[in-house]
């Protein structure tokens, strides 16, 4: 009757080991997924959106044109080296995964903002004195940055006619707040050019839900169009 239990024990200890296996391995191909999405569509629609401007402007201003397509090949040249490492990923998959970030996630934030404007708009970022990156953990930090990343990315997408760009970091009690804001107004923002897959928005708000935070998105009072993120710093 022992032997009958211990086997019954072992069988079911076995079952809840592949169960919490496979839901790992459903988390980490879940991340991959998103990863490769943010990164593909931030190269990629900086590509076309410039692609686009080239076309207007190759016989108006060829100095500009050219600047353009030159901005397009480093464009693409670093969406190789990023693809690359998700590729490696997705090769090695029992490599650790968190391994160390390329740059600290306010240096690459901060770069996301400053590469992000073209002729003509203005983009700026405003850290609050209380935003300790240092402190957030891996999750958080990835979150925070690619927020900004989809907020920027949708931007180049449907509000090319936006002058000024904002992204906001701040606190509220023990929650961390990211917005990225911009000024176009409803009759400047296009969809046309531009294919929707829907998938940077959910993948966005699956990531700020594992931590316990709330994602808006729409239109501003005072106009423009607004992506936040109110998230737990604990």
């Amino acid at each position: 009757m022992g032997f009958v239990l211990l086997g019954g024990y072992l069988r079911t200890e076995d079952g809840r080991r592949q169960t919490t296996a496979e839901r790992v391995r459903q988390s980490e191909r879940l991340d991959l997924a998103r990863d490769l999405h943010d990164h593909v569509a931030h190269y990629v629609t900086a590509m076309v959106v410039q692609a686009q401007a080239g076309e207007h402007t190759a016989e108006r201003d060829p100095a500009m044109a050219r600047q353009l397509f030159s901005n397009i090949e480093r464009t693409g040249q670093e969406g190789l080296v990023a693809m690359g490492r998700m590729v490696r990923l997705l090769r090695e998959p029992g490599g650790p995964r968190t391994s160390a970030p390329v740059a600290p996630v306010m240096t690459a934030i901060e770069e996301l903002v400053r590469r992000f404007p073209a002729p003509g708009q203005h983009a700026w970022l405003d850290k609050a004195d209380d935003v300790d990156s240092s402190a957030w953990s891996p999750q958080l930090a990835k979150s925070v940055e690619r927020l900004v990343q989809e907020g920027l990315t949708n931007i180049r997408k449907h509000a090319r006619a936006a002058t000024t760009v904002h992204v906001v970091l701040g606190t509220s009690g023990d929650r961390l707040v990211v917005r990225v804001r911009d000024n176009a107004t409803g009759q400047h923002r296009s969809r046309g050019r531009f294919r929707h897959s829907g998938f940077g928005m959910i993948g966005l708000s699956e990531r700020v839900a594992e931590l316990g935070g709330e994602l808006t998105f729409g239109p501003m009072p005072e106009g423009g169009w607004e992506l936040a993120a109110s998230i737990p710093m604990k």
